[in-house]
């Protein structure tokens, strides 16, 4: 009986991952060129996320604040580190529908070595922003579940520190979230200076 139910449950997770995949691809961006990125990306601060998966802040500020009011500053915390992994998730699918568009673009005629190095750049682009958006949907996933816990009024040590975040399942938020910066702002120094200063003002 209880083989049974969790065989049901995990069926409807398969079929619920389905659905979701197949309504992310039905809303793909079409053919997203170096145009349509810069406008739809959506700005993170590295300092900020930094601070956050800061383990020596959150532990300081534990010690200064009473119970009561570090679980208040703690969930507004979690709160903005949710705020941030929506943006790092969005910003990674823009750049690997991008990175996948240059690729096939230099692909088709790859007659310079410009052409050649703006691929292979594309290439790593779409590997670092691929791995990003692992990570912020797994950070997500548990996150989410720390919000429906309540785990802002946990010890740090049950698992309720926003910097046990920084790395899920092996990825680096931080280490990963800088390949991608470094990926993009050199695949965008190919379109000139100005855009790839509006691009890393952006990411």
């Amino acid at each position: 009986m209880i083989f049974d139910l969790i065989t049901i449950f995990l069926v409807g997770v398969i079929l619920l991952l389905a659905a979701f995949t197949t309504l992310q691809f039905l809303g793909k961006f079409p053919r997203r060129n170096v145009a349509d990125v810069v406008p739809y990306l959506r700005r993170t601060e590295m300092e900020e996320l930094d601070s956050l998966l800061d383990p020596i802040q959150e532990k300081n500020i534990r010690f200064q604040l009473s119970r009561l009011e570090f679980r208040e500053w703690q969930r507004k915390r979690v709160h903005l580190m949710y705020e941030y992994l929506l943006r790092m998730s969005h910003n990674a699918l823009v750049l690997i529908e991008w990175g996948n568009m240059e690729s096939g673009h230099d692909a088709l005629a790859p007659t310079s070595q410009k052409a050649l190095e703006r691929q292979a750049l594309a290439q790593e682009m779409v590997r670092a922003a691929t791995e990003l958006r692992l990570y912020s949907v797994l950070a997500l996933v548990k996150l989410k579940l720390w919000i429906v816990l309540r785990m802002d009024a946990w010890p740090l040590d049950s698992g309720g520190s926003i910097p046990a975040l920084r790395e899920v399942f092996g990825i680096d938020a931080l280490a990963t979230y800088s390949r991608v910066r470094e990926t993009a702002g050199g695949l965008g120094e190919s379109y000139g200076l100005e855009y790839q200063q509006q691009l890393n003002g952006r990411i």
